[in-house]
């Protein structure tokens, strides 16, 4: 997968959230979304320090961590099943 096509999906991610979700973050800056990862059916990725993951197409964002630490570097399992990630 280019870069250009992550580029483009992670875009499409911060659409399909939408606002009604930054907002609840208290806050339209989207910079704060990074690394994303996708398996065969969900994208993982880190929005204000806490680890998301939402459908392949972007639907259905939910929130997998809330807590005072910092989550990084999200990695699916070969089967798609796990998500490891730093905390």
């Amino acid at each position: 997968m280019t870069i250009h096509f992550k580029n483009q999906l992670f875009l499409a991610i911060l659409m399909s959230i939408g606002l009604s979700q930054i907002n609840a973050q208290n806050s339209i800056d989207t910079r704060l979304m990074r690394s994303p990862v996708i398996s065969e059916n969900n994208i993982a990725f880190i929005y204000a320090e806490d680890l998301w993951i939402a459908n392949k197409n972007g639907s259905n964002p939910r929130r997998l961590t809330i807590d005072e630490g910092v989550e990084s570097n999200p990695v699916f399992s070969p089967d798609g099943s796990l998500i490891a990630f730093s905390a």
